[in-house]
């Protein structure tokens, strides 16, 4: 695994607050561990000792260290409700992957349009979660956030499908075509909306829908995801995963996998310094926009939330053992809930 830590980040890009962490962290992944015994996604002890060492819980208390209890609960629910689901749709095939996927967005595009799941989709605590979880979620947005969201999370959904052809023909995608894949498999252009909510910002449409702002925060997910894949890479190696960035790298350049981890480096960094740029345009944008100055604030506090998250990601993978070798990821330890 390519060693990666805070030290990947360029100057400036993030000053950890004081406290650093939130300290109903470990209160709130308590509640979300209850939280997913009674929708059945954890049945064994065994499998909950798995969950505790990802150690989720101290993630988003470095990721959201201002946040009420309530508001931590709501985000670490979907953080860990989507990890779990995520395993079990993507990353290993019982044989039906193509299938499986259909009848999970089929059933959580129902969710999103406010239907409840028929009783053999309840079953699976995939959808379970997701239909408690959903209304939830979205409970304060008006119209055009509901929108917004609901078609960030749907582009997760089809674009996780669409990965899944690749992992299956065991093919390494083209850049162009894995650039915009990797943004949505990710999930971080929905994790912005999530942590909008979370945090109680709210950024007006005008900005949150502009070209500018929708490129800061492709920026947040391609740093997210690029170094997911650099600390990851032995682990997607060693699962048959093709869907890597320092893969894709390494095959369309022609270069070693050690020579694809320091591109990505590099290209990470330059994602970064154009998110620092992006943020000080705001105020201009929202002048342009015709918008009140307290539009660019909203913006701003949204932007540092994106930082943190960023930080907390490089020092959450340090204590982590979600991508552990000697340990079974998903498979093996929670098959029995896959319905």
């Amino acid at each position: 695994m390519p060693m990666i830590d805070s030290s990947a980040l360029v100057a400036g890009f993030y000053d950890p607050p004081h406290p650093a962490a939130n300290p109903a962290a470990q209160q709130a992944e308590d509640h979300v561990v209850d939280w997913l015994w009674r929708i059945r996604f954890l049945r064994t002890t065994a499998q909950e000792e798995h969950l505790r060492s990802f150690k989720f819980g101290l993630y988003h208390g470095l990721a959201t260290p201002h946040i009420d209890l309530a508001h931590l609960v709501l985000g670490l629910k979907w953080f860990c409700w989507g990890s779990l689901a995520d395993d079990q749709y993507d990353n290993y095939d019982w044989g039906e992957r193509e299938v499986r996927m259909a009848r999970v967005i089929h059933d959580m595009r129902a969710i999103t349009a406010g239907i409840r799941p028929d009783r053999n989709s309840s079953l699976n605590p995939v959808i379970a979660g997701f239909a408690d979880l959903w209304p939830q979620l979205t409970a304060g947005l008006d119209e055009r956030g509901r929108q917004r969201i609901t078609q960030h999370f749907l582009d997760y959904l089809q674009a996780i499908a669409f990965q899944n052809r690749y992992h299956a023909s065991a093919t390494v995608p083209d850049p162009a075509t894995f650039l915009m894949l990797r943004r949505n498999t990710i999930a971080m252009v929905f994790q912005a909306d999530v942590l909008e909510i979370v945090s109680e910002i709210r950024v007006p449409d005008e900005l949150r829908d502009s070209l500018l702002f929708r490129e800061l925060v492709w920026c947040f997910a391609d740093v997210t995801a690029w170094h997911n894949d650099l600390y990851g890479l032995e682990k997607d190696l060693v699962d048959s995963q093709t869907c890597n960035t320092v893969r894709v790298v390494a095959a369309s350049e022609e270069c070693t996998l050690s020579q694809a981890v320091d591109r990505v480096l590099q290209r990470a960094s330059e994602r970064q310094r154009l998110f620092l740029q992006l943020q000080e345009q705001l105020p201009a944008l929202a002048r342009q926009l015709g918008l009140l100055p307290e539009a660019a604030d909203q913006g701003a506090r949204l932007t540092r939330d994106l930082r943190a998250y960023i930080h907390a990601n490089l020092v959450w993978i340090q204590e982590t053992r979600r991508y552990d070798l000697d340990l079974p990821r998903i498979k093996g330890t929670f098959d029995d809930v896959l319905v």
